[in-house]
């Protein structure tokens, strides 16, 4: 059986995670769905080997940026990428440790590229160009 590439996601709204995550197992991603900070965080220290993280900057029990720098804390983790997603209005350069930012709405097909390239064989790249994907 070929290898899954596994996901975190780690989103409070539950329609939406229910919806990403669906989309993501379509695509052949192992997903782990998470509906704040800290049960995130619990995968990762239950999962051997996780490729992404997928992030809504807003969530209920800490903020993006603090998940962030917890993951960051572990030598083993400081190369992860993650994928922030967000409502707000804000500029990729505040998030650290962050490779790409997606605006809420986005469209679906925008979060699979990204995916893809981040869990192609080979290092990641280094960023994702940001893009704007709200969806009328």
């Amino acid at each position: 059986m070929p290898y899954r590439p596994v996901v975190v996601l780690a989103e409070d709204d539950g329609l939406l995670r229910d919806a990403m995550a669906e989309a993501m197992e379509l695509e052949g991603y192992r997903v782990l769905a998470c509906e704040n900070g800290f049960t995130a965080l619990k995968a990762f220290f239950s999962e051997p080997r996780v490729d992404v993280l997928v992030l809504d900057w807003l969530l209920p029990d800490i903020e993006g940026q603090d998940l962030i720098r917890m993951l960051h804390a572990q030598r083993s983790l400081v190369e992860l990428p993650i994928v922030l997603t967000t409502g707000l209005d804000l500029e990729l350069p505040s998030f650290e440790g962050a490779v790409c930012l997606l605006r809420k709405p986005f469209a679906p097909g925008e979060l699979s590229r990204i995916l893809h390239r981040l869990t192609q064989p080979g290092p990641p790249p280094a960023t994702v160009a940001p893009r704007d994907q709200r969806v009328a």
